[in-house]
């Protein structure tokens, strides 16, 4: 998905060094372009090579060795053989959490084929770079939660949920359409399939060049939990 993403942006021409490479910097920018657009996108770094990704900190004057400094919603490096010099980089994260110096909590990509919530030692950073969180984004931001709830494989399809049904699974569509901002009406998410979640079903459909049918099959399914943000 990220690599498919990463292509598309960069007009590259399909190979599996994109779709099935290593994804873990692909990731942080689409998390990026998730929560804040283009301009977010060009604020974080849009990269799928770490070593190429660090030394453009570098080169913007972005970039701090170690982690003295280090603070939520910056860019993590890491060399796993622990090194300190950028061009042996090996992994790339956003930091979530700061516990101290020598304890940080990140989110990261392609940690055995997933995204995952992390909480390391500051024995393989490389370093940090500190994009330039002072534009406003091109679309509202959204809370991290949401954003890695909406980048997530969706969860096995359960059947079809449509007009009637009601339940988790109700909810659940419910969630995320309202991520996606299709409104639900007065009753939001209620976890009940009335008329103004078909509605926004329909909407939520169109806007993916499916049939507007209201009904949540598989392909609208895995269609809420995985087709890109619009930008």
């Amino acid at each position: 998905m990220f690599g498919a993403s990463y292509r598309e942006r960069k007009d590259l021409r399909p190979t599996d060094a994109w779709d099935k490479g290593a994804w873990c910097d692909m990731y942080v920018a689409q998390c990026a372009l998730a929560a804040g657009g283009k301009d977010m996108l060009a604020v974080v770094g849009d990269f799928a090579w770490t070593v190429g990704h660090a030394q453009w900190f570098k080169d913007n004057g972005r970039w701090h060795a170690g982690t003295a400094g280090i603070r939520a919603g910056d860019i993590v490096f890491f060399d796993w053989a622990g090194g300190k010099k950028i061009d042996a980089i090996d992994h790339v994260a956003t930091v979530e959490k700061v516990h101290s110096a020598r304890d940080i909590q990140t989110i990261d990509g392609n940690i055995g084929d997933a995204c995952v919530r992390n909480r390391r030692t500051n024995a393989c950073v490389v370093g940090f770079g500190r994009p330039a969180y002072d534009g406003r984004p091109s679309v509202p931001n959204l809370s991290l939660a949401a954003v890695l709830a909406e980048l997530g494989d969706a969860p096995g399809f359960p059947g079809t949920v449509q007009q009637g049904h009601k339940g988790a699974n109700v909810r659940r569509v419910q969630e995320k359409l309202r991520r996606r901002r299709f409104r639900l009406g007065a009753a939001g998410v209620d976890a009940d399939f009335g008329p103004d979640t078909r509605a926004a079903v329909r909407g939520f459909q169109e806007s993916q060049g499916m049939d507007a049918t209201g009904v949540v099959d598989k392909r609208t399914w895995v269609a809420l939990w995985e087709a890109r943000l619009k930008a």
